[in-house]
């Protein structure tokens, strides 16, 4: 008569129903870490006196899917809605160089504000934040199947 004996199934089992769970919890941690860091990029990117950067807010999705950089809804600057100003200083809209800003007490010397491209520039550094993430989420992965998570 032949037997064989599994008494570790229970325990895996046990692992595997709570991996998928694991793994939901892991993406969450890096969606907001990433938010948090695209946020910082974005702010730094921005320049100037800080008005159009702190106006800026990171947005995580309901399921922990996605994480976001934008302008704080119902949000005004100036008399403007933040989100108007924010793509209009990410297009780098056209100034006219040499004309006196009384405001400023000076002329323009450049034709586009800082900040341009604050977003796509940060944009593109998505795919190393993205790599690092899976790496991070890989290691919780494999920590809590060999029971360290």
């Amino acid at each position: 008569m032949q037997s064989v004996e599994i008494s570790g199934l229970k325990e895996i089992q046990k692992k595997l129903e709570g991996y998928p769970e694991a793994m939901k919890k892991a993406r969450s941690e890096f969606f907001e870490e990433a938010g948090r860091e695209m946020l910082s990029t974005v702010r730094r990117r921005i320049g100037g006196q800080g008005y159009v950067a702190n106006v800026q807010d990171r947005h995580v999705g309901s399921g922990r899917g996605y994480a976001a950089v934008r302008a704080k809804a119902k949000t005004e600057l100036r008399g403007y809605a933040a989100g108007y100003v924010t793509n209009a200083l990410e297009g780098g809209h056209v100034q006219t160089p040499g004309r006196y800003v009384p405001a400023m007490g000076k002329k323009l010397k450049a034709n586009r504000v800082k900040g341009k491209y604050m977003y796509r520039k940060t944009a593109a550094e998505l795919p190393q934040i993205a790599e690092r993430g899976a790496q991070e989420i890989e290691k919780k992965a494999m920590a809590y199947l060999e029971g360290n998570g």
